[in-house]
């Protein structure tokens, strides 16, 4: 048994801090301070591309890493540094220096040059040529972090064909980055949450410059490990109050702010100076930057990527709106609340490409989950990366998948560096088992959405929905908004989600510039079992 130098208590094994007292292990000082000085020869930069060798070399980094945890960063080194605008050198020296500070917090992060191993957006590769070279290297060193570089020009996100039956067309997400797995989530795959890496983006826009693109690395390098006092702000539509009061009530400590009440005329005068997390369930759209609050018809603009510009990094960020990480398609941070994020202080941030879901009233669902475990567990001292599958983990054990479920899996993505924490992590102990070895497997179900539902299950779909509405007085009552105003005139498709007799009636409704989604889950007999709203 080893003690601690500063206070004397005992230390478990593999300690990289003091439990009591917060000291560094001095075994955990020497070990990182052979890795610095062994990397920190002019002519070699941690940042090495390990071609060649490899196998030796990945397993090197593995070895000098067992005092902390392992990570990779993967970006396309010449397709970035032509959209930065610099030299391919210039954007290595930028990473070589947050390699270096990422080290001396115990994360040992080597570059994984996309281009260098034969693999570029240029000559037209998929996500899945990637998958397998990480596979070979985490067969070898078993990294726990991922860390992207560039958006979908430089590193390809992964597009699957949407089976929640709205009108998203398909879902963008990261995900098979962690999982290793390419195959969409609706297909019934297996995933072990607690063996997947932990992946994080920083997404990069055309006109972008290396400085400006760098500004992250210098946020997170004073801002990671610095935030001991948590001081959160939560702000929801004010249909969504009391769903989203329980989610911040996780996390805060005051009452959660409301939008119409809170606009962008008053929003930053509502966060506090020093706010660290950051909770938002507000409407979002594919179609401008703003994040919007909801009273009855009105949605009112609540948030944009203006509003970022006034906060006091650093801080973490989660967000349910529909279309709250929405950053592809040519977008530049006026456009786009995460590129603003990762620029001006967010060291992470949670959020949908797509429509997302959640509930009016708890218990929490879908978006809630997500969230709502992810800022969660960044309170308690998790990675970025650890919280957020955690999220997934209670989002897939919570309650039995259905199609909507299975779209906040694949929808949500992490921006940012995943082992960016609040503070130093005391108790944590390194991810040591192989990407390969199973625990608790998590069965995805896959939902027979493509089949009709009978004509004679209308009737009982038509029965839910006069026992939702009729379930929604104190909704309506609360908030002023008329349920059955709202699904009148909209005619409903039906749907069989899986072989468990559970049904759904789906309406689509265009609210100005708002495209509105109710999903109401029934059985055979009209039973309503969920009902759930776009975000």
């Amino acid at each position: 048994m080893s003690y601690c130098e500063n206070c004397g208590a005992e230390l478990s094994a593999g300690a990289r801090f003091c439990e009591e007292c917060g000291a560094e292990v001095d075994s955990y000082k020497e070990s990182m301070s052979s890795w610095l000085s062994k990397n920190s020869n002019d002519n070699q930069t941690i940042c090495s591309t390990f071609i060649g060798d490899w196998k030796e070399k990945w397993a090197n980094a593995a070895q000098d890493a067992k005092s902390g945890e392992l990570g990779i960063i993967m970006t396309d080194v010449g397709a970035l540094a032509t959209q930065l605008s610099c030299s391919a050198t210039d954007l290595c020296e930028t990473i070589d220096d947050y390699a270096r500070s990422a080290a001396e917090r115990g994360v040992y992060y080597h570059l994984l040059d996309l281009d260098n191993n034969g693999i570029s957006n240029i000559n037209g590769k998929d996500v899945s040529t990637t998958i397998r070279l990480i596979k070979t290297i985490a067969s070898v060193a078993r990294p726990k972090y991922l860390l992207i570089l560039g958006n979908e020009d430089i590193v390809n996100v992964t597009y699957w064909e949407n089976q929640c039956r709205d009108s998203d067309e398909n879902v963008s997400a990261d995900l098979p980055y962690a999982t290793l797995d390419t195959t969409s989530p609706w297909e019934g795959q297996r995933f072990v949450f607690s063996q997947v890496l932990r992946v994080g983006r920083i997404p990069s826009y055309s006109g972008e410059s290396l400085s400006q693109f760098a500004a992250y690395f210098r946020n997170a390098q004073v801002g990671i490990n610095s935030i001991n006092k948590i001081v959160s702000y939560g702000l929801s539509a004010l249909v969504w109050e009391p769903a989203s009061a329980s989610q911040y009530n996780k996390i805060g400590d005051g009452k959660i702010n409301t939008s119409p009440n809170v606009t962008l005329n008053n929003v930053s005068a509502t966060i506090p100076q020093n706010a660290n997390i950051l909770f938002f369930n507000l409407h979002g759209s594919d179609q401008t930057e703003f994040w919007y609050g909801q009273k009855d018809t009105s949605y009112p603009e609540a948030f944009s990527p203006e509003t970022i510009k006034t906060l006091n990094g650093p801080y973490f960020l989660g967000v349910e709106a529909c279309y709250g990480a929405r950053y592809v398609g040519g977008l530049t941070p006026e456009d786009s609340i995460v590129l603003m994020a990762m620029e001006n202080g967010c060291l992470a941030l949670l959020g949908s490409s797509k429509i997302a879901y959640g509930p009016c009233t708890p218990p929490g669902t879908c978006a809630d989950i997500i969230i709502g475990t992810f800022l969660k567990a960044l309170c308690d001292g998790e990675s970025a990366g650890d919280a957020y599958c955690e999220g997934m983990k209670n989002l897939m054990n919570s309650e039995t998948p259905d199609d909507s479920t299975i779209k906040t899996l694949a929808e949500f993505s992490l921006y940012g560096d995943p082992s960016a924490r609040t503070r130093k992590c005391i108790t944590k102990s390194i991810l040591s088992k192989s990407l390969t070895e199973s625990s608790k497997e998590i069965y995805v179900p896959m939902p027979d959405i493509r089949q009709a539902v009978t004509t004679k299950l209308v009737d009982a779909s038509n029965k839910a929905v006069v026992a939702f509405c009729n379930n929604s007085s104190k909704f309506k009552a609360n908030h002023n908004f008329n349920i059955e105003d709202f699904l009148k005139d909209v005619e409903p498709k039906y749907y069989q989600v899986g072989q468990r007799n559970l049904y759904q009636a789906i309406y689509n409704k265009v609210v100005g510039e708002h495209k509105a989604t109710i999903k109401v889950y029934f059985d055979e007999y009209g039973n309503v079992t969920k009902e759930l709203f776009s975000k």
